[in-house]
Protein backbone atom coordinates (compact mmCIF):
# COMPACT_ATOMS: atom_id res chain seq x y z
CA UNK A 1 0.00 0.00 0.00
CA UNK A 2 2.72 2.42 1.19
CA UNK A 3 4.34 2.39 -2.68
CA UNK A 4 1.30 2.18 -4.09
CA UNK A 5 0.67 5.17 -2.52
CA UNK A 6 3.99 6.54 -3.39
CA UNK A 7 3.77 5.52 -6.64
CA UNK A 8 0.48 7.65 -7.51
CA UNK A 9 1.89 10.98 -5.14
CA UNK A 10 5.74 10.65 -7.61
CA UNK A 11 3.72 10.38 -10.60
CA UNK A 12 0.39 13.02 -9.77
CA UNK A 13 3.61 15.48 -8.82
CA UNK A 14 5.55 14.95 -12.27
CA UNK A 15 2.75 15.36 -14.84
CA UNK A 16 1.51 18.24 -13.26
CA UNK A 17 5.11 19.84 -12.68
CA UNK A 18 5.64 18.64 -16.76
CA UNK A 19 1.89 19.85 -17.74
CA UNK A 20 2.47 22.99 -16.22
CA UNK A 21 5.72 23.69 -17.71
CA UNK A 22 4.62 22.60 -21.20
CA UNK A 23 0.88 24.51 -21.24
CA UNK A 24 2.86 27.75 -19.91
CA UNK A 25 5.43 28.09 -22.66
CA UNK A 26 3.25 26.79 -25.70
CA UNK A 27 0.64 29.97 -24.23
CA UNK A 28 3.68 32.04 -24.71
CA UNK A 29 5.74 30.16 -27.96
CA UNK A 30 7.31 33.96 -28.75
CA UNK A 31 8.72 34.64 -25.47
CA UNK A 32 9.68 30.99 -25.44
CA UNK A 33 11.82 31.68 -28.32
CA UNK A 34 13.70 34.00 -26.39
CA UNK A 35 14.60 32.00 -23.71
CA UNK A 36 15.48 29.50 -26.19
CA UNK A 37 18.25 31.66 -27.92
CA UNK A 38 19.70 32.87 -24.61
CA UNK A 39 20.41 29.11 -24.01
CA UNK A 40 21.92 28.59 -27.36
CA UNK A 41 23.67 31.66 -26.76
CA UNK A 42 25.34 31.01 -23.56
CA UNK A 43 25.95 27.25 -24.20
CA UNK A 44 26.90 27.33 -27.70
CA UNK A 45 28.02 31.16 -28.87
CA UNK A 46 25.33 30.98 -31.68
CA UNK A 47 21.70 32.60 -32.55
CA UNK A 48 19.42 29.51 -34.06
CA UNK A 49 17.29 32.35 -35.36
CA UNK A 50 13.91 31.50 -36.76
CA UNK A 51 14.26 28.11 -35.63
CA UNK A 52 14.50 29.26 -32.31
CA UNK A 53 10.58 29.45 -32.08
CA UNK A 54 9.79 25.92 -33.62
CA UNK A 55 12.26 24.74 -31.31
CA UNK A 56 10.54 26.05 -28.33
CA UNK A 57 7.16 24.63 -29.70
CA UNK A 58 8.46 21.20 -30.14
CA UNK A 59 10.03 21.63 -26.48
CA UNK A 60 6.49 22.51 -25.14
CA UNK A 61 4.72 20.12 -27.08
CA UNK A 62 6.97 17.26 -25.70
CA UNK A 63 6.80 18.24 -22.27
CA UNK A 64 2.96 19.16 -22.14
CA UNK A 65 2.65 15.47 -23.49
CA UNK A 66 5.01 13.80 -21.26
CA UNK A 67 3.14 15.16 -18.39
CA UNK A 68 -0.34 14.43 -19.80
CA UNK A 69 0.84 9.92 -19.99
CA UNK A 70 2.38 10.14 -17.31
CA UNK A 71 -0.96 11.13 -15.41
CA UNK A 72 -3.02 9.17 -17.32
CA UNK A 73 -0.61 6.55 -17.48
CA UNK A 74 -0.27 5.89 -21.53
CA UNK A 75 2.90 4.21 -23.15
CA UNK A 76 3.99 4.65 -19.32
CA UNK A 77 7.21 2.89 -19.90
CA UNK A 78 8.44 5.06 -22.82
CA UNK A 79 7.30 7.99 -21.79
CA UNK A 80 8.37 7.98 -17.72
CA UNK A 81 12.06 7.23 -19.50
CA UNK A 82 11.65 10.52 -21.64
CA UNK A 83 10.66 12.48 -18.20
CA UNK A 84 14.14 10.76 -16.27
CA UNK A 85 16.23 11.69 -19.17
CA UNK A 86 14.51 15.61 -19.91
CA UNK A 87 15.43 16.57 -15.80
CA UNK A 88 18.66 15.17 -16.27
CA UNK A 89 19.20 16.75 -18.92
CA UNK A 90 17.53 20.23 -17.21
CA UNK A 91 19.50 19.47 -13.99
CA UNK A 92 22.61 19.54 -16.06
CA UNK A 93 21.82 22.65 -17.41
CA UNK A 94 20.50 24.72 -14.55
CA UNK A 95 23.81 23.27 -12.80
CA UNK A 96 25.42 25.24 -15.18
CA UNK A 97 23.62 28.18 -15.40
CA UNK A 98 24.17 28.31 -11.68
CA UNK A 99 27.81 27.99 -11.82
CA UNK A 100 28.85 30.31 -14.74
CA UNK A 101 25.54 32.83 -13.75
CA UNK A 102 24.91 33.04 -17.78
CA UNK A 103 21.68 32.24 -17.66
CA UNK A 104 19.43 34.46 -14.46
CA UNK A 105 16.10 32.73 -15.29
CA UNK A 106 15.45 29.18 -16.60
CA UNK A 107 12.13 30.11 -18.01
CA UNK A 108 11.01 26.38 -16.92
CA UNK A 109 7.27 28.03 -16.13
CA UNK A 110 7.41 30.51 -18.50
CA UNK A 111 6.63 34.42 -17.53
CA UNK A 112 4.54 32.94 -14.75
CA UNK A 113 7.43 31.57 -12.69
CA UNK A 114 10.34 33.02 -12.21
CA UNK A 115 13.50 30.89 -10.61
CA UNK A 116 16.98 32.14 -10.27
CA UNK A 117 19.42 28.94 -11.31
CA UNK A 118 19.86 27.04 -7.85
CA UNK A 119 16.57 26.97 -6.72
CA UNK A 120 15.87 25.76 -10.46
CA UNK A 121 18.69 22.84 -10.27
CA UNK A 122 17.18 21.88 -6.94
CA UNK A 123 13.33 21.61 -8.44
CA UNK A 124 15.48 19.24 -11.14
CA UNK A 125 17.05 17.16 -8.84
CA UNK A 126 13.61 16.49 -7.31
CA UNK A 127 12.71 15.65 -10.53
CA UNK A 128 15.31 13.61 -11.46
CA UNK A 129 14.68 11.52 -8.39
CA UNK A 130 10.93 11.07 -8.75
CA UNK A 131 11.31 9.92 -12.48
CA UNK A 132 13.88 7.59 -11.58
CA UNK A 133 11.55 6.12 -9.33
CA UNK A 134 8.48 6.36 -11.99
CA UNK A 135 10.86 4.44 -14.07
CA UNK A 136 11.88 1.56 -11.23
CA UNK A 137 8.25 1.28 -10.97
CA UNK A 138 7.66 0.90 -15.07
CA UNK A 139 6.44 -2.44 -15.22
CA UNK A 140 3.47 -2.36 -12.19
CA UNK A 141 1.83 0.35 -14.28
CA UNK A 142 -1.76 -0.51 -15.90
CA UNK A 143 -2.71 0.47 -18.99
CA UNK A 144 -6.42 2.54 -19.31
CA UNK A 145 -7.13 1.41 -22.55
CA UNK A 146 -5.98 -0.27 -25.83
CA UNK A 147 -3.10 0.88 -27.99
CA UNK A 148 -5.46 2.90 -30.64
CA UNK A 149 -7.27 4.88 -27.51
CA UNK A 150 -3.88 5.61 -26.49
CA UNK A 151 -2.50 6.67 -29.79
CA UNK A 152 -5.65 8.89 -30.37
CA UNK A 153 -5.14 10.56 -26.68
CA UNK A 154 -1.60 11.79 -27.47
CA UNK A 155 -2.71 12.48 -31.18
CA UNK A 156 -5.46 15.06 -29.41
CA UNK A 157 -3.14 16.60 -26.55
CA UNK A 158 -0.60 17.12 -29.50
CA UNK A 159 -3.29 19.14 -31.51
CA UNK A 160 -4.10 21.12 -28.85
CA UNK A 161 -0.73 22.50 -27.90
CA UNK A 162 0.06 23.02 -31.02
CA UNK A 163 -2.88 24.75 -31.63
CA UNK A 164 -2.35 27.00 -28.69
CA UNK A 165 0.69 27.94 -29.71
CA UNK A 166 0.25 29.00 -33.31
CA UNK A 167 -2.87 30.88 -31.94
CA UNK A 168 -0.25 33.21 -29.61
CA UNK A 169 2.15 33.24 -32.32
CA UNK A 170 -0.69 34.99 -34.49
CA UNK A 171 -2.77 36.38 -31.89
CA UNK A 172 -1.19 37.66 -28.55
CA UNK A 173 -0.73 35.27 -25.83
CA UNK A 174 -4.24 34.42 -23.90
CA UNK A 175 -2.30 35.31 -20.65
CA UNK A 176 0.19 38.02 -20.39
CA UNK A 177 2.63 37.51 -17.89
CA UNK A 178 5.93 39.49 -19.51
CA UNK A 179 7.20 42.93 -17.80
CA UNK A 180 5.79 44.53 -19.93
CA UNK A 181 2.07 42.91 -19.18
CA UNK A 182 -1.20 45.51 -18.42
CA UNK A 183 -0.77 47.51 -15.46
CA UNK A 184 3.04 47.78 -15.38
CA UNK A 185 3.71 51.67 -14.67
CA UNK A 186 6.63 52.20 -17.47
CA UNK A 187 7.87 55.59 -15.67
CA UNK A 188 7.28 55.41 -11.64
CA UNK A 189 6.84 52.98 -8.68
CA UNK A 190 8.66 49.95 -10.56
CA UNK A 191 12.41 49.32 -11.12
CA UNK A 192 13.06 52.45 -12.58
CA UNK A 193 12.36 54.03 -9.55
CA UNK A 194 14.33 51.26 -6.90
CA UNK A 195 17.45 50.76 -9.18
CA UNK A 196 20.13 51.76 -11.22
CA UNK A 197 21.63 50.29 -13.71
CA UNK A 198 24.71 50.17 -16.07
CA UNK A 199 23.47 49.50 -19.58
CA UNK A 200 25.40 48.10 -22.49
CA UNK A 201 24.59 46.88 -26.21
CA UNK A 202 26.02 44.50 -27.55
CA UNK A 203 26.98 44.78 -31.51
CA UNK A 204 29.08 42.89 -33.74
CA UNK A 205 30.89 43.50 -36.72
CA UNK A 206 33.06 41.18 -38.46
CA UNK A 207 33.34 38.67 -35.90
CA UNK A 208 34.21 41.33 -33.28
CA UNK A 209 31.96 41.76 -30.41
CA UNK A 210 31.68 45.27 -28.77
CA UNK A 211 29.43 46.88 -26.17
CA UNK A 212 28.35 50.63 -26.89
CA UNK A 213 26.65 52.44 -24.31
CA UNK A 214 23.13 54.08 -24.96
CA UNK A 215 23.83 57.43 -26.04
CA UNK A 216 27.06 56.48 -28.41
CA UNK A 217 25.29 53.43 -30.53
CA UNK A 218 26.93 52.27 -33.65
CA UNK A 219 25.89 52.38 -37.17
CA UNK A 220 23.97 50.26 -39.13
CA UNK A 221 26.84 48.31 -40.45
CA UNK A 222 27.37 46.34 -36.60
CA UNK A 223 24.49 43.58 -36.18
CA UNK A 224 22.71 43.98 -32.56
CA UNK A 225 23.54 41.01 -30.53
CA UNK A 226 22.07 41.53 -26.77
CA UNK A 227 21.62 43.83 -24.11
CA UNK A 228 23.23 43.97 -20.68
CA UNK A 229 22.10 45.59 -17.67
CA UNK A 230 24.35 45.76 -14.80
CA UNK A 231 22.71 46.73 -11.06
CA UNK A 232 25.06 49.42 -9.41
CA UNK A 233 22.35 50.20 -6.90
CA UNK A 234 18.95 48.40 -5.52
CA UNK A 235 18.09 45.63 -5.54
CA UNK A 236 19.11 42.73 -8.36
CA UNK A 237 15.69 40.92 -8.05
CA UNK A 238 13.74 44.67 -8.54
CA UNK A 239 16.13 45.11 -11.04
CA UNK A 240 15.24 42.01 -13.47
CA UNK A 241 11.87 44.29 -14.24
CA UNK A 242 12.87 44.55 -17.98
CA UNK A 243 13.24 48.68 -18.09
CA UNK A 244 11.69 50.44 -21.70
CA UNK A 245 14.15 52.61 -23.08
CA UNK A 246 13.25 54.52 -25.77
CA UNK A 247 15.83 56.54 -28.37
CA UNK A 248 14.93 59.12 -31.27
CA UNK A 249 17.24 58.97 -34.05
CA UNK A 250 19.67 61.04 -32.75
CA UNK A 251 19.97 58.58 -29.89
CA UNK A 252 18.45 60.92 -27.69
CA UNK A 253 16.91 59.37 -24.60
CA UNK A 254 12.68 60.40 -25.06
CA UNK A 255 11.74 57.77 -22.27
CA UNK A 256 10.62 60.79 -19.91
CA UNK A 257 9.03 62.86 -22.82
CA UNK A 258 6.65 60.10 -24.24
CA UNK A 259 5.80 58.51 -21.30
CA UNK A 260 5.10 61.83 -19.29
CA UNK A 261 2.61 62.82 -21.54
CA UNK A 262 -1.10 64.20 -20.66
CA UNK A 263 -2.75 62.20 -24.03
CA UNK A 264 -2.91 58.53 -24.39
CA UNK A 265 -0.06 56.50 -26.49
CA UNK A 266 -0.31 54.17 -28.92
CA UNK A 267 2.61 52.38 -29.54
CA UNK A 268 2.87 49.75 -32.89
CA UNK A 269 5.69 47.36 -32.50
CA UNK A 270 8.08 46.50 -35.16
CA UNK A 271 10.89 44.08 -34.35
CA UNK A 272 10.90 42.04 -37.48
CA UNK A 273 11.31 43.80 -40.78
CA UNK A 274 10.38 40.82 -43.11
CA UNK A 275 7.70 40.18 -41.19
CA UNK A 276 6.14 43.77 -42.29
CA UNK A 277 3.39 43.31 -44.87
CA UNK A 278 1.63 45.93 -46.81
CA UNK A 279 -1.52 45.43 -45.01
CA UNK A 280 0.37 46.33 -41.50
CA UNK A 281 1.62 49.27 -43.31
CA UNK A 282 -2.37 50.37 -44.74
CA UNK A 283 -3.44 50.01 -41.26
CA UNK A 284 -0.69 52.05 -39.81
CA UNK A 285 -1.22 54.72 -41.93
CA UNK A 286 -4.34 54.98 -41.28
CA UNK A 287 -4.44 54.37 -37.69
CA UNK A 288 -1.75 57.36 -37.40
CA UNK A 289 -4.24 59.56 -39.97
CA UNK A 290 -7.34 58.93 -37.85
CA UNK A 291 -5.34 59.60 -34.45
CA UNK A 292 -4.39 63.07 -36.03
CA UNK A 293 -6.88 64.19 -37.79
CA UNK A 294 -9.83 62.73 -35.36
CA UNK A 295 -12.24 63.68 -33.31
CA UNK A 296 -10.38 61.53 -30.57
CA UNK A 297 -6.61 62.50 -30.54
CA UNK A 298 -3.93 59.85 -29.75
CA UNK A 299 0.17 60.05 -29.74
CA UNK A 300 1.20 57.62 -32.15
CA UNK A 301 4.50 55.67 -32.23
CA UNK A 302 6.29 53.23 -34.43
CA UNK A 303 8.38 51.16 -31.71
CA UNK A 304 11.05 50.11 -33.89
CA UNK A 305 13.92 47.40 -32.47
CA UNK A 306 15.19 47.62 -36.21
CA UNK A 307 18.10 50.59 -37.53
CA UNK A 308 17.15 54.17 -38.41
CA UNK A 309 17.63 53.12 -42.21
CA UNK A 310 15.67 49.80 -42.07
CA UNK A 311 13.13 51.17 -40.28
CA UNK A 312 12.47 54.14 -42.96
CA UNK A 313 13.00 52.01 -45.40
CA UNK A 314 10.05 49.48 -44.56
CA UNK A 315 8.14 52.55 -43.98
CA UNK A 316 9.04 54.19 -47.02
CA UNK A 317 5.14 53.38 -48.91
CA UNK A 318 3.40 55.48 -46.04
CA UNK A 319 5.66 58.32 -46.88
CA UNK A 320 5.11 58.05 -50.38
CA UNK A 321 1.74 57.77 -49.67
CA UNK A 322 1.31 60.81 -47.74
CA UNK A 323 3.68 63.04 -50.21
CA UNK A 324 1.11 61.72 -53.08
CA UNK A 325 -1.89 63.47 -51.02
CA UNK A 326 0.36 66.34 -50.51
CA UNK A 327 0.14 66.82 -46.97
CA UNK A 328 3.58 65.77 -46.01
CA UNK A 329 3.49 69.46 -44.00
CA UNK A 330 1.16 68.91 -41.32
CA UNK A 331 2.86 66.08 -39.81
CA UNK A 332 6.32 67.02 -38.35
CA UNK A 333 8.75 66.40 -35.54
CA UNK A 334 11.59 68.10 -34.05
CA UNK A 335 13.22 65.22 -33.87
CA UNK A 336 12.04 62.58 -36.22
CA UNK A 337 11.61 62.66 -40.35
CA UNK A 338 8.75 64.46 -41.92
CA UNK A 339 5.62 63.16 -43.97
CA UNK A 340 5.05 59.92 -41.74
CA UNK A 341 1.63 60.60 -39.14
CA UNK A 342 3.23 59.67 -36.12
CA UNK A 343 6.94 60.04 -34.54
CA UNK A 344 9.65 57.28 -34.51
CA UNK A 345 11.38 55.39 -31.44
CA UNK A 346 13.63 52.95 -31.15
CA UNK A 347 15.00 50.33 -28.28
CA UNK A 348 16.37 47.08 -28.48
CA UNK A 349 15.26 43.56 -29.95
CA UNK A 350 14.66 42.19 -26.56
CA UNK A 351 12.38 44.95 -25.10
CA UNK A 352 10.46 45.71 -28.38
CA UNK A 353 9.80 42.37 -28.59
CA UNK A 354 8.52 41.84 -25.25
CA UNK A 355 6.83 45.28 -24.98
CA UNK A 356 4.24 43.56 -27.63
CA UNK A 357 4.71 39.97 -28.85
CA UNK A 358 3.24 40.50 -31.99
CA UNK A 359 5.00 41.86 -34.51
CA UNK A 360 3.10 45.07 -35.89
CA UNK A 361 0.93 44.95 -33.28
CA UNK A 362 -0.68 48.05 -30.86
CA UNK A 363 -0.27 48.68 -27.44
CA UNK A 364 -2.15 51.25 -25.14
CA UNK A 365 -0.14 53.38 -22.68
CA UNK A 366 -2.03 55.63 -20.79
CA UNK A 367 0.31 57.99 -18.38
CA UNK A 368 2.96 56.00 -18.07
CA UNK A 369 0.59 52.59 -17.64
CA UNK A 370 0.22 50.05 -20.14
CA UNK A 371 -3.49 49.88 -20.61
CA UNK A 372 -4.02 47.27 -23.37
CA UNK A 373 -2.76 45.24 -26.15
CA UNK A 374 -3.59 43.90 -29.86
CA UNK A 375 -1.92 41.83 -32.39
CA UNK A 376 -1.17 43.34 -35.80
CA UNK A 377 -4.46 41.10 -36.67
CA UNK A 378 -6.76 42.39 -34.20
CA UNK A 379 -6.16 45.86 -33.87
CA UNK A 380 -8.29 48.71 -35.90
CA UNK A 381 -8.60 52.26 -35.84
CA UNK A 382 -12.47 51.46 -34.16
CA UNK A 383 -11.00 49.46 -31.32
CA UNK A 384 -8.09 51.55 -30.46
CA UNK A 385 -10.51 55.11 -30.84
CA UNK A 386 -12.90 52.77 -28.72
CA UNK A 387 -10.79 52.35 -26.09
CA UNK A 388 -8.76 55.57 -25.70
CA UNK A 389 -12.20 57.39 -24.93
CA UNK A 390 -12.73 54.49 -21.81
CA UNK A 391 -11.46 54.56 -18.03
CA UNK A 392 -8.12 53.56 -18.24
CA UNK A 393 -8.39 51.90 -15.00
CA UNK A 394 -10.83 50.30 -15.61
CA UNK A 395 -9.85 48.54 -18.96
CA UNK A 396 -6.51 47.79 -17.49
CA UNK A 397 -7.65 45.62 -14.11
CA UNK A 398 -10.22 43.86 -16.81
CA UNK A 399 -6.61 43.05 -18.49
CA UNK A 400 -4.83 41.92 -15.78
CA UNK A 401 -7.85 40.11 -14.56
CA UNK A 402 -8.10 38.03 -17.60
CA UNK A 403 -4.31 36.85 -17.97
CA UNK A 404 -4.90 35.02 -14.09
CA UNK A 405 -8.07 33.60 -14.98
CA UNK A 406 -7.43 32.37 -17.90
CA UNK A 407 -4.01 30.63 -16.23
CA UNK A 408 -5.98 29.36 -12.89
CA UNK A 409 -9.34 27.78 -14.99
CA UNK A 410 -7.58 26.26 -18.03
CA UNK A 411 -4.70 24.46 -16.07
CA UNK A 412 -7.87 23.59 -13.72
CA UNK A 413 -9.55 22.27 -16.51
CA UNK A 414 -6.88 20.26 -18.22
CA UNK A 415 -5.16 18.67 -15.88
CA UNK A 416 -9.31 17.32 -14.16
CA UNK A 417 -10.15 16.58 -17.37
CA UNK A 418 -7.07 14.68 -17.96
CA UNK A 419 -7.75 13.08 -14.42
CA UNK A 420 -11.25 12.28 -15.23
CA UNK A 421 -10.61 10.94 -18.71
CA UNK A 422 -8.35 8.32 -17.08
CA UNK A 423 -10.63 7.25 -14.10
CA UNK A 424 -13.44 6.84 -17.01
CA UNK A 425 -11.35 4.91 -19.34
CA UNK A 426 -9.71 2.97 -16.58
CA UNK A 427 -12.99 1.46 -15.33
CA UNK A 428 -14.18 1.15 -19.26
CA UNK A 429 -11.23 -0.61 -20.01
CA UNK A 430 -11.07 -2.72 -17.02
CA UNK A 431 -15.03 -4.01 -17.64
CA UNK A 432 -14.12 -4.49 -21.16
CA UNK A 433 -11.01 -6.59 -19.84
CA UNK A 434 -12.74 -8.60 -17.51
CA UNK A 435 -15.64 -9.47 -19.73
CA UNK A 436 -13.21 -10.42 -22.71
CA UNK A 437 -11.49 -12.41 -20.01
CA UNK A 438 -14.49 -14.18 -18.41
CA UNK A 439 -15.82 -15.27 -22.26
CA UNK A 440 -11.96 -16.47 -22.95
CA UNK A 441 -12.12 -18.77 -20.17
CA UNK A 442 -15.99 -20.11 -21.05
CA UNK A 443 -14.60 -20.67 -24.79
CA UNK A 444 -11.56 -22.40 -23.05
CA UNK A 445 -14.38 -24.79 -21.17
CA UNK A 446 -16.23 -25.59 -23.87
CA UNK A 447 -13.39 -26.79 -26.21
CA UNK A 448 -11.77 -29.19 -23.32
CA UNK A 449 -15.08 -30.42 -22.57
Amino acid sequence: MFWKLLRKAARYLVGIVFIASGFLKGVDPVGTSLKVKEYFHAFLGMDPGHWALWLGIALCVVEFLTGVCILKVIKFRFFSAIAFLMSLFFAGVTLYSALTGKVEDCGCFGDVIHLDPWPSFYKNIVLVVLTAFLYSQRHRARPIAGSFWEWAFMFGYSVFIVGLALYSMRELPPADLTDFRPGRDLFRGDSTALVKYKTEIIYSKDGVRKSFSLNHLPDSTWKYEETVSTVVEGSERVARQMPLILKNSFGEDMTETVLKSESPVVFISFYDGDGITHDDLGKLKNLGDSLNYGRHRADVYVLSAMTEEETLARLKPIADAVENEAISDVFSSSYIEKSLPFSLVYSDYKSVITFNRSNGGATYVNRGIIVKKWSAAKYSNRKIVSDITKDPYLLTQGSEGRSRLFLIVSLAIIIGMVLIIRLIFKALYKTVKGTVDVLEKIGEDDIQN
